[in-house]
């Protein structure tokens, strides 16, 4: 067989240099009876391949990449300088203790992946962490819905005696719908749509006119000066006239633009007032459909604008959607939000389109949609989860770096985590539009870090337990301060927009999430004044919006179900006028009722 290296005797005339079965000498060489010698390894340089023999260049590739990996060891040695370390088998150990999340980040950026003391959490196994209840506050929506008998989902029908009301009702809820929505928002074109509404016979014959005072009363019910079931009845007779039409629409290229619009307006109404998703996802896979064609339509400017804006809506309801039915949390198939700011419109619109451009980009970003796949069976189903310690210590610099990219309006402060600048950021905030990059980001920050409270390591070791006291200090840590601020944002957004309810509603939804995580999980009480602001908050949202869908303690099931999946408490919610309503009614007195021993909501 030949040898793995030619001999210089080989060599020089280009022969295969062939074992004799003597380890000292070639067939070759025995033969001419010289003797031979082997080329040392630096003389062999890139060897022309002979007789079908590939080995040789691979092998000394090889070798050439142990060589770089050396130097790279090395190179990582002298980083650390400071440090006792030691090499065997090709691995760096750590001697010293890591004792600071600096050091810690630190050293998890050095460019071998198989560095000590990270063998156990990076090659072999993730940082494992104890479950947690179900979350009340953000399980219950998806499981009570999904858990639902087909029986138990509303019709729609339609009050032939409120005519005359609704009729009259129109005005009203349009002018309220564009000067104190669309005018920050930039639903539709105003002016458009005015010189449109005015040329109308009869404005029930178009369903862009229902579908805007459908979701005028989903956005602004508790301003309404309705009763709550008078609120539900038009509703639905407006919900009913449009849906009729849409469904028609969608084959008339002349009039699929509107369907497309008309739609992406009903989606508000059905999910957070009727808790229909299942319904919304039907309308919403047809609305999309029709988007197909009309993209490759011929379009005006004002068009164009309106088309982008309903269409990115259309894709970030489905995607809240499939959350709530599939527990799939992914924001990156919303296509790149639009931007197309039309010269007769406000500043606050351009803020507007800004905000939610960057808002989805963080959402949808890789990062999150990976770290949400991991928690969300603890959020849901109360299950342990694990992750990465790669991952986990990619969050903070994934969200900064995110933070800072932001433009100038919206970067409210320079430093999202301290506390000081940012409650003072948040009081100079000139609007709730300004205020949602900054709770967006908290909001992920609360629901993530409140899931990982309680890391624990299943290989013991003391470099292994510091990292584990490192990580659950650092967690508490950021916890904390993004409940806070979450609770000082949804007190600002009372003062500045109060007709921004379902902003506050959500805000709500993740404070209480973490609040009762933090509670349950390490028995942490709430600095004083940061219990008097949430329980205020609490109040007013108790007042103005949730008084009329109020569930009395003896007829509550919803902590029983969400442990037991049994008596699902919809039948309950589907007996007042708004559903949804009525559910973050019981979600959030359930929640409260759990952190009563540290929170007096007694006056509630």
């Amino acid at each position: 067989m030949p040898n793995l290296y030619p001999c210089t005797y080989c060599k020089s005339r280009h022969r295969r240099c062939v074992s004799s079965g003597d380890p000292t000498s070639c067939q070759l060489c025995t033969e001419m009876k010289v003797v031979c010698v082997p080329c040392e390894l630096e003389d062999l340089g890139e060897l022309p391949v002979r007789d079908g023999d590939h080995h040789l260049q691979l092998w000394q590739r090889q070798m050439n990449q142990l060589n770089t990996d050396l130097d790279a060891i090395n190179e990582v040695v002298g980083q650390f300088s400071g440090w006792d370390l030691r090499i065997e088998n090709g691995c760096i150990y750590v001697e010293s203790r890591i004792r600071s999340l600096s050091e810690l980040l630190e050293y998890n950026r050095a460019s071998i992946r198989y560095l000590s003391p990270f063998q156990h959490f990076i090659d072999e196994q993730n940082i494992k962490f104890k479950e947690i209840p179900a979350s009340i506050a953000l399980a219950s929506t998806g499981l009570v819905v999904r858990h639902a008998a087909p029986r138990s989902r509303p019709h729609h029908t339609i009050r032939y005696d409120i005519r005359d009301t609704a009729y009259s009702a129109i005005n009203g809820l349009i002018t309220l719908y564009l000067e104190r929505y669309n005018a920050f928002v930039g639903v539709i074109h105003a002016e458009t749509f005015i010189n449109y509404y005015l040329s109308l016979d009869d404005p029930l014959t178009s369903p862009l006119v229902s579908a805007i005072c459908v979701d005028a009363i989903a956005y602004f019910y508790p301003q309404l000066e309705y009763s709550e079931q008078e609120k539900r009845d038009l509703a639905e007779f407006f919900y009913v006239h449009c849906k009729d039409k849409i469904l028609d629409m969608h084959d008339d290229p002349e009039r699929r633009l509107e369907a497309v619009v008309s739609s992406s307006l009903l989606v508000q109404y059905l999910m957070d007032v009727l808790l229909e998703y299942t319904e919304a996802r039907r309308l919403i896979t047809i609305a999309l459909l029709a988007a197909h064609e009309v993209e490759s339509q011929e379009l005006s400017l004002v068009q164009r604008a309106m088309f982008e804006r309903s269409r990115t809506c259309l894709q970030t309801s489905m995607c809240t959607v499939d959350a709530i039915l599939e527990d799939r949390f992914d924001y990156s198939r919303v296509s790149s939000v639009p931007m197309i700011i039309l010269s007769d419109e406000s500043q606050a619109i351009l803020i507007y389109c800004l905000m939610w451009k960057h808002v989805i980009e963080l959402a949808g970003s890789r990062y999150i949609v990976a770290v949400m796949e991991r928690v969300g069976d603890s959020i849901i189903h109360g299950r342990p989860c694990e992750m990465s310690l790669d991952l986990i210590l990619q969050f903070e610099p994934t969200i900064r770096a995110w933070w800072k990219n932001l433009p100038n309006e919206l970067r409210l402060c320079d430093d999202p985590f301290d506390l000081k600048s940012v409650h003072q950021a948040i009081e100079n905030a000139p609007s709730s539009t300004h205020m949602l990059p900054l709770a967006g980001l908290h909001v992920f920050t609360a629901i993530i870090q409140s899931t990982l409270l309680q890391p624990y390591s299943s290989v013991d070791g003391r470099g292994n337990n510091d990292i584990i006291d490192i990580l659950r200090e650092r967690v508490h840590t950021l916890t904390w301060c993004s409940t806070q601020t979450l609770i000082h944002i949804m007190k600002k957004n009372l003062e500045v927009d109060i007709e921004a309810m379902p902003l506050s509603l959500n805000y709500m939804m993740g404070i209480l999430h973490a609040v009762c995580n933090v509670v349950s999980s390490v028995r942490i009480e709430l600095p004083p004044e940061i219990q008097s602001m949430l329980v205020n908050c609490f109040a007013q949202l108790h007042s103005k919006v949730l008084s009329g869908h109020y569930i009395p303690e003896s007829t509550t099931k919803l902590q029983s179900f969400i442990t037991t999946r049994k008596s699902n408490p919809i039948d309950v919610y589907q007996r007042y006028p708004m559903p949804r309503v009525a559910m973050l009614s019981d979600i959030f007195h359930t929640c409260f009722k759990q952190l009563n021993s540290i929170i007096d909501t007694s006056s509630l």
